[in-house]
């Protein structure tokens, strides 16, 4: 059986750090929060990210929201 590829994407994490895992919530595309990781607002660059965030009126303070990188597996993929 193929071995499902993971892929890396930018994101807005709306909890503290350490990231990743359980309880990790991210910005969803209409500025929302979620947990699910499907749903999380995906960007190929850091800066679209942030303009991203600029645009949602997300202020970005390095705690509790930040920009960062996560792999993603197909499944949570399927909706780019």
């Amino acid at each position: 059986m193929a071995r499902k590829k993971r892929q890396t994407r930018w994101v807005i994490y709306a909890s503290p750090k350490p990231r990743s895992g359980p309880g990790t919530r991210y910005y969803a595309e209409d500025g929302s929060v979620t947990q699910r990781a499907s749903k999380a607002a995906k960007f190929f660059t850091g800066e679209s990210a942030i303009e991203f965030a600029e645009r949602k009126g997300i202020k970005l303070d390095g705690a509790m929201s930040y920009v960062g990188q996560e792999d993603f597996n197909d499944f949570d993929l399927r909706d780019e």
